[in-house]
């Protein structure tokens, strides 16, 4: 009888500690398929599990940091107020509470997490992208596990639905706390605020510049030949806009201008066109010397050489009455040859004029 109820004994704490190992292993993995309740209570907490994963996940990805109340209109919290999403441990397992298995770690107090958020800070895990999705952290909502390491919440339930268990995708610890933080966020806004000031700061110098080159002239040649170009186009045109040109009375006025210089020509072709006759020729040759002139106006020497000079000069006198040496006056026409008007001036007076050589 004694060894049959001994060997009862050690059958129930087999029985018991198969049954409390068994358990640990569903709880720890999660499979609810092998829990050992009623197959009717089994669907039914299926079916709220579910619901309750949807609408957890549902609530980790529109995180907005606004609660809303039942009663009262939507309550809003502070955005840069952190919180632990398991703030209690789980309940022990029949095998934990057995001493089979160590239990859960306790909860993480204040100074602990503070000292989780230094290691995280120090190793910049914040600044690069989430390890899961490889994508920037930005406004969504992020989390820091117990091991210091930090990823979207979307993307950590979705890596523990996806792998049925509670494993730190880096460090491969399980059975994390996880708290939610604002760092990720905080580094973004900082981020856009600079992108922001880099721009207006850009704009605002290269308005400057602008301003700059519209008033000051630049030192190089060629841009200051542009300066000068775009100043002077701009100039006219502003001209051209102020003044309203009539085409007709333009044409009228080049019409006349054209006559006028038509009229001007007529009559001096008529004075240096006609030529003088005999008499005319002797009016002018009195004119001159009743004048008196020692001295050609061009050379500044003597037009009659007198005593035992060398052979004079020969010199011409022009129809305005001025006596020249013909070779100086020759010269003289030869330099001017390049001037518009068909018609020579005199030096002196500056009147067409015909010549004729005098005799010496």
């Amino acid at each position: 009888m004694l060894r049959n109820k001994g060997h009862s004994s050690k059958q129930d704490n087999l029985a018991v500690t198969a049954v409390a190992l068994q358990d640990h292993i569903v709880h720890d993995l999660q499979l609810q398929n092998l829990s050992i309740a009623d197959s009717s209570k089994t669907k039914v907490q299926k079916t709220e599990n579910r619901s309750k994963s949807l609408r957890r996940n549902t609530k980790a990805l529109i995180d907005t940091g606004l609660k809303k109340t039942t009663q009262g209109g939507p309550k809003v919290e502070d955005p840069e107020k952190e919180y632990v999403l398991d703030p209690k441990p789980p309940p022990l397992t029949l095998a934990q509470k057995l001493g089979l298995f160590a239990p859960p770690p306790s909860p993480l107090s204040a100074d602990e997490w503070d000292r989780v958020k230094q290691r995280s800070v120090e190793q910049g895990d914040s600044m690069q992208p989430c390890p899961i999705c490889r994508e920037e952290f930005g406004l969504h909502p992020q989390v820091l596990l117990s091991c210091s390491h930090v990823f979207h919440r979307a993307c950590l339930q979705a890596f523990e639905k996806f792998t049925n268990k509670k494993t730190c995708p880096l460090c491969r610890k399980n059975q994390y706390q996880t708290r939610v933080i604002r760092d990720g966020a905080r580094l973004f806004k900082i981020k856009c605020a600079t992108r922001i000031q880099a721009s207006w700061r850009g704009h605002v110098v290269r308005r400057w510049y602008r301003d700059l080159r519209r008033t000051v002239p630049p030192t190089d040649a060629k841009l200051r030949r542009k300066f000068f170009e775009a100043k002077f186009t701009e100039i006219s045109q502003r001209l051209l806009c102020s003044y309203h040109t009539d085409i007709d009375a333009l044409l009228c006025e080049v019409d006349r201008c054209l006559a006028v210089n038509r009229g001007v020509l007529q009559q001096l072709e008529e004075r240096c066109g006609r030529q003088l006759s005999e008499e005319e020729w002797g009016e002018i040759q009195t004119q001159a010397l009743h004048r008196e002139a020692p001295d050609c106006p061009i050379c500044l020497t003597a037009l009659a050489a007198g005593g035992p000079a060398p052979a004079p000069r020969e010199t011409v006198l022009l129809s305005c009455s001025h006596v020249f040496h013909h070779a100086c006056l020759r010269a003289l026409e030869e330099f001017s040859l390049g001037e518009s008007t068909p018609f020579h001036a005199c030096p002196l007076c500056r009147s067409c004029y015909q010549k004729r050589v005098l005799e010496c």
